[in-house]
């Protein structure tokens, strides 16, 4: 029987300098799902979603209302037997248009979907009503063997933010939260913390009539989930510190600097694997000298949910050769610092955004041009052209209050964020090492 998932450790350098007082060594933990050996050998689970809809008075701007009840009309149109599915409307209140038991419904889901214009629910933006609800709906069919979601989709800042991102922790633990935001004036702040602390995911949607294609993809990755609950466990060798951990994949952010406690474990959560994509960390670790020979620097282990089979758990070591042969210290994992790359790249738009807030133009445009220089070296050419649409933006307004100039960033923030996955030949060179 072929195994469910792979689980390896990739260090930047297979030898550490044994005089070196702090060596730096990043190390890629990562995960991949093959989509067999859960839900009976690789058949998709069933969806328990909650689909969370702004009906504020804004979503009739550009036609965004009537591209989302396009998406959610495909969304009834391909729902499966065993799936459960709950629609909720908010602005001012939030009101369930559609309950679990009417998803199959095709001629119900079309008629709540053309009265969506009758509810009186007002014309703010109370999305934490929105998600309160949702959730509810959730909890009723929650089940280890089924994918447990909230989708949501708003176009405009929101009352209450805390209440939001408090939600999305106080449940992430039995469902995860994706957002969709739409046009410029939603906070992707809180829409990237709410997914990203609940393991969904977060899309930036510049253009309504992209909403449809978005959910498809969305329901895709979905249907794709095999693993569940995946989680990195790594217990760290006396002496040895981690300075910055990042989520590497499928998409980048910073996971902070953990205390180290007594035991010298730390945990990353992962969520749910979709077969073939990869779910990694990574960490710059510093490293204390020692004697020349083998190490074994720290212990890794990956645990995850089978759907129907319970816990599983992936183990490997990560071992480095101490050596006094400086020569030997300077091959490079090409895989490694590759991401390491997308990282860097990551960090100087996320510091020129911040750069830009705080009205240091200079100091921004150079942090963009450091960016656009290492995007152009990995070959990124997407990513090359948002920066430098960016830049252009920046250096015309001085500013990120335009629409132009946000609408910018946040296509930049989406390129950035969303790692580069390498073709199997490059991949093949690069694991090769430099």
């Amino acid at each position: 029987m072929a195994e469910p998932l792979s689980f390896d450790a990739l260090a930047s350098s297979e030898y550490v300098l044994s005089t070196a007082e702090n060596f730096v060594l990043y190390v890629l933990l990562e995960a991949v799902a093959s989509g067999v050996g859960g839900a009976g050998g690789g058949n998709r689970m069933p969806l328990n979603l909650g689909v969370v809809l702004d009906r504020s008075g804004s979503m009739y701007d550009e036609r965004r209302l009537e591209f989302v009840i396009e998406a959610v009309k495909f969304l009834g149109d391909n729902v499966a037997p065993e799936d459960k599915i709950a629609v909720v409307a908010f602005a001012d209140k939030a009101q369930v248009i559609l309950r679990p038991d009417q998803i199959h419904d095709r001629g119900a889901v079309r008629r709540a979907l053309d009265d969506i214009d009758l509810l009186e629910i007002g014309g703010g933006t109370q999305m934490a009503l929105g998600m309160r609800a949702a959730i509810d709906e959730v909890k009723q069919n929650l089940a280890p063997n089924r994918l447990n979601r909230v989708l949501v989709l708003t176009d405009g800042q929101t009352y209450e933010e805390t209440a939001c991102i408090d939600l999305a922790n106080q449940n992430r633990d039995q469902m995860s939260f994706s957002a969709m935001g739409v046009g410029v004036e939603f906070n992707e702040k809180l829409l990237m913390r709410m997914s990203q602390d609940s393991h969904g995911k977060y899309h930036f949607i510049g253009d309504p009539a992209e909403i449809p294609g978005i959910f498809e993809d969305e329901l895709e990755g979905m249907r794709a989930v095999s693993v569940r609950n995946g989680r990195i466990e790594v217990t760290l060798a006396q002496g040895v510190q981690v300075r910055e951990a990042f989520r590497a994949s499928p998409e980048i952010y910073t996971l902070g600097t953990p205390l180290v406690p007594e035991d010298r474990k730390i945990t990353y959560e992962i969520g749910d694997l979709e077969a073939g994509l990869p779910g990694s960390v990574l960490l710059t670790l510093v490293l204390p000298p020692r004697k020349p020979g083998p190490v074994r620097i720290a212990q890794s282990a990956f645990r995850f949910e089978l759907p129907g089979l319970g816990e599983r758990v992936a183990n490997t070591d990560v071992t480095v050769e101490y050596t006094l042969d400086r020569t030997l210290t300077s091959k490079r994992n090409g895989r490694v610092m590759n991401l390491v790359d997308q990282v860097s790249i990551a960090k100087l738009q996320a510091k020129a955004e911040e750069e830009l807030k705080a009205g240091n133009v200079d100091r921004a445009t150079r942090l963009l041009s450091n960016a656009i220089q290492g995007t152009q070296r990995l070959g990124n050419v997407k990513a090359t052209q948002a920066l430098v649409g960016l830049m252009d933006q920046v250096k015309k307004t001085q500013t990120l209050q335009t629409k132009a100039a946000k609408t910018t960033l946040l296509q930049a923030q989406a390129v950035v964020r969303k790692t580069q996955m390498l073709d199997p030949e490059a991949l093949k060179e690069l694991q090769k090492g430099e």
